[in-house]
């Protein structure tokens, strides 16, 4: 799959934080780029559109990323959907719950254009995705 195939869906409530991760992604190439303000509205663009990639901020409601996350994960046909999560979260506990739960990385805000390239690249590499 080429970079302008790629769907993604970025989910973060603040919207400034949404416009700006789409610009990034969108400078590196994709174009299929969706977002939404929170998880209850993911879910249900996960359930009626295709997507190799989900960038999810922890603190959204209703439903949070960690809630997505663990809906992916335990959804037949999404199980396999590479999943980061974006959040200021960065204490050990949270990391680790994070990764329990399936995440394949973890950005922590403020964000960078270079680390939001690495972990997109690499989350969609290790996936077979690109």
């Amino acid at each position: 799959m080429i970079r302008e195939e790629v769907a993604i869906l970025v989910i973060d409530d603040v919207n400034t934080m949404r416009i700006q991760i789409k610009e990034l992604l969108r400078s590196f190439g994709f174009r299929s780029i969706t977002a939404c303000a929170n998880g209850e509205e993911a879910k249900k663009q996960l359930e009626s559109s295709l997507f190799q990639l989900v960038l999810a901020d922890w603190h959204t409601s209703p439903c949070d990323g960690m809630e997505l996350l663990k809906f992916v994960r335990s959804h037949p046909v999404l199980k396999n959907l590479a999943f980061v999560m974006v959040t200021a979260e960065n204490t050990r506990e949270k990391v680790l719950e994070a990764i329990q739960a399936g995440v394949d990385d973890y950005l922590v805000k403020p964000l960078t254009p270079v680390q939001i390239q690495n972990k997109v690249y690499g989350v969609l590499l290790k996936r077979k995705v690109l």
